[in-house]
């Protein structure tokens, strides 16, 4: 390509961004409501998931590695967001051993026992939200969602959030929180972005339940060892 003299370096950007224009791009932010039980209130906003599905041609994602830690017998975080193909990595803080392990279709593993100082990986290959326990530890819960989009955030304790660098155009908001059904809303994006909204979950019908160890029995004292 031959540059006329004299154009400059605007110029030559200018042209090149004539021929390469990029998508605008503006952020989508909200505010996530809880419906609970009559009395209860609602602390654990920040366990929510918010992730943007386009209406459009499906979107590549890249591969990436997440780390969730134990500590003091909890695991760090609780809810671990990651995309499609995605490694977490599970890293021992504490001074004990840990069995983690989940049953979820197609997604269970079984990483073994271990020690503290050591971490172990396994990859969740398909999208979808899965429970993560400890075998030692009955009171170890957590939670990977794995998503097939790059647009994704988690709500603050203050219940808000923004997922930024969104193109223009058609999209899905999907709602996730382990105590609720997950809630779907169309949404329009223009170039300058959009606020408020806001989307409002149903806790009220969630039930608290034992979970079962990896061989799928009721969790004993003698089984905590530690």
């Amino acid at each position: 390509m031959r540059v006329r003299a004299g154009w400059g370096v605007i110029g030559i950007a200018a042209m090149f961004a004539a021929q390469h224009p990029v998508l605008s791009q503006g952020s989508v932010s909200g505010r996530v409501a809880m419906q609970e039980k009559p009395g209860e209130t609602t602390k654990d906003f920040d366990g929510t998931v918010v992730y943007l599905v386009s209406k459009g041609a499906p979107a590549r994602v890249a591969e990436t590695k997440a780390q969730m830690a134990m500590n003091g017998r909890q695991f760090a975080p609780r809810v671990r967001v990651i995309t499609t193909g995605s490694t977490v990595e599970y890293a021992n803080q504490d001074p004990f051993s840990h069995n983690i392990f989940s049953t979820a279709p197609g997604a269970a593993f079984d990483l073994g026992t271990y020690g503290s100082g050591v971490a172990k990986s396994t990859q969740f290959k398909k999208a979808g939200a899965y429970p993560v326990y400890c075998n030692i530890h009955a009171q170890m819960t957590a939670f990977v969602v794995v998503v097939s989009t790059s647009h994704y955030t988690q709500a603050g304790a203050d219940a808000r959030w923004k997922i930024s660098s969104v193109p223009a155009g058609k999209w899905e908001v999907h709602v996730w929180h382990e105590r609720a059904p997950e809630v779907t809303q169309d949404v329009d994006v223009p170039v300058a972005g959009l606020a408020n909204v806001d989307v409002t979950l149903d806790a009220r019908g969630f039930k608290q339940v034992a979970h079962k160890d990896k061989m799928g029995k009721d969790y004993t004292a003698t089984g905590v060892r530690y």
